[in-house]
């Protein structure tokens, strides 16, 4: 009888040990709620802009992710809108001051074919490039399809991504009004960046295949002075070696400049990078932004004034700079 049960109850442990080998083994853990933690992203066009990875809320990792679909705003495909590879200009090298003809600049340029979006293969990101230039504004949704060594899962429309214009094309810096005899050799008063004596703004509008800066100085009554004339020119003294007053074909000496009877139009290069292109000394780094000086002459006090400002611009197009004299009357 004693046998019998020992033999009974090793069938029970063999019966158990095989259910035991049936059982499926579950690897790793794949959420039902995985996501981007901005949605809608919003990204600037022409601007390289890339987004935190999806939150895998627990998932195993590596989390494997591809696109099975994107769409625009009406529901039509996208994907060769925001996939098929865009030529843009990038840097090959370093673009110098002493670089001063367009053939010079062209050899520091690349033309790089790059697509406009991309999603990282492992985490998600999305990634998109300067190529965003050539893609309509507007909205855009995707549908994933993630995996891990769980499984796989699909999410409709994971992320709608918001398309929208440059919001800043250009910026403004410090700017400096300063009066001086009508030799121009002794400063009587200097001020810096107030809006009592003068303000400067920019205007920008799409080139069509050009970009220029236009300047402009203006009196309080918004009459222009006149650059044909000799009532705007830049800024020169005996330490002009030095580029202590730069001016604007110092950094952009690529065209002649045009002096109207209201304007001066300066051509630049039109290519989609931002301006100016290179540091003009160690005093005037490019991140600094493009400082220019000019010598205003006509105005009714007989005084010569001095002005100052800084600016950068971000992308191509016809960039109109006014600056203000807002307490000067011309003649």
């Amino acid at each position: 009888m004693l046998k019998l049960n020992i033999v009974a109850a090793f069938g029970v442990v063999a019966i158990l040990l095989l259910g035991t080998g049936c059982a499926k083994k579950i690897n790793g853990y794949l959420s039902n709620e995985i996501y981007y933690t901005v949605n809608p992203f919003e990204v600037q066009q022409g601007v390289t802009t890339v987004s935190a990875p999806l939150v895998l809320n627990g998932s195993t990792a590596p989390l494997h992710v591809k696109i099975t679909a994107l769409r625009d705003s009406l529901g039509n495909d996208a994907d060769s809108v925001l996939m098929t590879p865009q030529s843009i200009i990038t840097y090959k090298a370093t673009v110098l001051s002493s670089d001063t003809t367009l053939a010079m600049l062209n050899a520091k340029l690349n033309d790089s074919l790059v697509r406009p979006f991309n999603i990282a293969e492992v985490g998600g990101r999305l990634q998109f490039t300067a190529a965003t230039v050539s893609v309509p504004l507007g909205s855009y949704s995707m549908d994933l399809e993630v995996s891990n060594i769980n499984g796989q899962r699909a999410i409709k429309n994971a992320c709608t991504i918001l398309l929208e214009p440059l919001s800043a094309a250009y910026t403004l810096g410090y700017y400096s009004y300063r009066t001086n005899d009508p030799t121009g050799t002794i400063q009587y008063m200097r001020t810096e960046s107030d809006p009592s004596y003068s303000t400067f703004d920019i205007v920008r509008s799409e080139g069509n295949g050009v970009s220029k800066i236009i300047l402009k100085f203006v009196d309080k009554n918004g009459k222009p002075f006149n650059p044909k004339a000799g009532e705007v020119s830049d800024w020169v003294e005996a330490s002009r070696d030095a580029a202590v007053y730069p001016t604007l074909a110092d950094w952009a000496p690529y065209y002649t400049p045009v002096y109207t009877d209201s304007t001066i139009e300066t051509q630049l290069p039109n290519i989609p990078v931002s301006f100016p292109y290179f540091d003009l000394n160690t005093t005037y780094p490019a991140a600094g932004g493009c400082r220019i000086d000019n010598k205003i002459k006509g105005v009714a006090s007989g005084d010569v004034i001095h002005t100052v400002m800084y600016f950068t611009l971000g992308t191509t197009g016809i960039y109109t700079i006014t600056y203000h004299l807002v307490v000067d009357t011309h003649i």
